[in-house]
C-alpha cells in the first residue's frame, strides 16, 4: 500500500469532526463527567495518529496552536508495551485474519488457545502450567479469586491497602475504598493490610483465608516496592495456612521490570517466589486485542472436575488474539529484549534520582524497577500540577489513582537510549515550570 493511500484511509477514519465537536459528542453520548474533567484542566484533546513511542493530538489545545505530540509514558498501564504500530504485531494481526482466525467458539477445543497456553507454561515460574483466558484484567482477577475460594472452600480474601485489581466483582471488592464505596461494594470477607508489612499479614491470615492477592508492584497505589524478602515471607505464611497466593502481574509482568515477571526475580533478582495463581492482562496483544489470562498450578484444576463449564468467557481467549499474543511473547521473552529494558530503565532511574536531588523541596521519593517508576511529590497539588506540566512539555503521563501525589512513568519497553534522553529533558523542563514552596 502506498503512503498516500495510507494517509487517505487514516484521514477517512480519524478526524471525522473537529476536536471541539468530538469532545461535545463524547460528553453527550459517552461520559459528560469525564469530558468536563479534561475541559476544566484545559486538556480536552482527542488522540490522533500514534506511532512508536509517540501520540499526537488531532488538533492543538487552543486556537492557532499546533497539535500536541507527546511521548507516551503512560502506555495505558502497559497496554502499549511495544509502543504503537509495532510492525511485527500488525503483521501477526493481518496474518491471523488472512488465515481465517476469529473469536472462535468458547466451548470448543481451540488450537490457538492450546498453543498459547503451552507457550505460557514454558515461560511462567515453575509449576504454573494451566491457563484460562479472559477479556480483561478485572475478569481474570475475578476468576482467580473464584478459583481460590473454590479449591479451599473458604471465603476470606486478603489484599493490600491502596490496591487496584479492577472495577468489577471480586476484583473491585479486593481494591481500594475509593472505587468500591460509591457502589456500596464493601463485600464481607474482604480485608486489607498495608503493603509490605509482614507482621500485619501474619496477624490477619488464618484457616478461614482463601487467598492473598497482591500486585507485585502496586501501580495505582504509588509504584510501591516491597521490602526484600516480603513476598517470600508471604509465600511461607500462605503455605503454613494452606492459603492460595495470587500474583497480580497485570502491569508488572511481561518484562516491564527487565525480567519476565515481577514476583519471580523482577523486584529482587535473587528472589524466585512462585505464586499459585498469576494474572496477566493489558499488554498481552500490544494494544490490538482484548486479552487476559489466569494461569495456575494444576491442583487448582480440581475445581472443574465435576463440571468443566463452571467458568466460561464468551470472547475470552479469542483465537485471533491468542495468535497475536504469541508473537508478542516471542518478542518480549528474549534475554536481549530484557537486557535492553534493564539498560534504558537504569538510565531513566538515574535521571529521576538526579531530579530528586535537585528538587528536594518538592520531591520526597522516587522508586521503581526497569521501566516502571514513581515520583512522589510533597502533596496531591503537585501531583496534578506536574501532570499538566508534563503534557504541556510533551510527556503523556499522569498521577497514581490511589496516591495522587505520585507520578507514574511507564514508557514503552522499546524506547531507545536517545529517546530516554528526550524524556528526561522534557521531564526536567516540566519540573522547572513548577512553583517551589516559599
Amino acid at each position: 500500500m502506498h503512503d498516500d493511500t495510507r494517509v487517505a484511509n487514516q484521514e477517512h477514519i480519524m478526524g471525522t469532526a473537529s476536536q471541539k465537536d468530538i469532545v461535545k459528542m463524547y460528553a453527550e453520548y459517552v461520559s459528560g463527567p469525564k469530558a468536563n474533567f479534561f475541559k476544566d484542566l484545559g486538556l480536552a484533546f482527542v488522540q490522533g495518529d500514534r506511532h512508536g513511542i509517540y501520540i499526537k493530538a488531532q488538533e492543538g489545545l487552543r486556537k492557532n496552536q499546533p497539535p500536541l505530540e507527546m511521548i507516551d509514558c503512560r502506555t495505558s498501564g502497559g497496554v502499549f508495551n511495544l509502543g504503537h504500530k509495532h510492525p511485527a504485531i500488525i503483521k501477526a494481526l493481518q496474518d491471523g485474519i488472512a488465515a481465517g482466525l476469529d473469536i472462535g467458539d468458547h466451548h470448543a477445543i481451540s488450537e490457538q488457545r492450546a498453543l498459547l497456553a503451552k507457550k505460557l507454561a514454558g515461560l511462567m515460574p515453575p509449576g504454573i502450567t494451566k491457563t484460562m483466558f479472559c477479556v480483561g484484567g478485572g475478569e481474570a482477577i475475578d476468576l482467580a479469586i473464584k478459583l481460590a475460594r473454590g479449591i479451599t472452600g473458604r471465603k476470606k480474601v486478603i489484599s493490600a491497602v491502596g490496591a487496584y485489581h479492577g472495577v468489577t466483582g471480586f476484583g473491585l471488592a479486593a481494591g481500594d475504598a475509593k472505587f468500591k464505596e460509591p457502589f456500596a461494594w464493601n463485600l464481607p470477607d474482604f480485608v486489607q493490610v498495608p503493603f509490605g508489612d509482614v507482621d500485619a499479614m501474619r496477624k490477619i491470615i488464618d484457616e478461614q483465608s482463601a487467598c492473598v492477592i497482591l500486585e507485585t508492584i502496586p501501580a495505582t497505589a504509588g509504584i510501591l516496592i516491597a521490602p526484600r524478602g516480603y513476598f517470600q515471607q508471604v509465600r511461607e505464611l500462605c503455605d503454613a495456612k494452606a492459603v492460595v497466593m495470587i500474583a497480580d502481574e497485570v502491569q508488572t509482568g511481561l518484562s516491564r521490570t527487565g525480567h519476565l515477571w515481577g514476583i519471580h526475580g523482577g523486584i529482587y533478582e535473587d528472589e524466585k517466589v512462585i505464586p499459585d495463581i498469576m494474572v496477566l492482562a493489558k499488554g498481552m496483544t500490544a494494544g490490538y486485542y482484548p486479552m487476559a489470562t489466569c494461569s495456575y498450578k494444576p491442583f487448582i484444576e480440581k475445581v472443574f472436575e465435576k463440571d468443566p463449564f463452571l467458568h466460561i468467557s464468551t470472547t475470552g481467549g479469542a483465537e485471533l488474539g491468542c495468535y497475536v499474543c504469541s508473537k508478542m511473547l516471542d518478542i518480549i521473552s528474549t534475554a536481549e529484549f530484557q537486557d535492553h529494558v534493564k539498560k534504558v530503565g537504569k538510565i531513566l532511574g538515574d535521571g529521576l534520582k538526579a531530579f530528586k536531588d535537585k528538587y528536594a523541596s518538592i520531591i520526597t521519593d522516587m522508586r521503581g524497577r526497569g521501566l516502571m517508576w514513581g515520583v512522589e511529590f510533597i502533596n496531591e497539588k503537585y501531583g496534578l500540577g506536574y501532570t499538566l506540566k508534563m503534557i504541556e512539555n510533551g510527556i503523556f503521563a499522569d498521577y497514581c489513582g490511589n496516591r495522587e501525589n505520585t507520578i507514574k512513568l511507564m514508557p514503552p519497553l522499546v524506547v531507545t537510549e536517545q529517546e530516554i534522553g528526550v524524556i528526561l529533558d522534557r521531564l526536567g523542563k516540566a519540573l522547572a515550570a513548577l512553583p517551589l514552596p516559599k
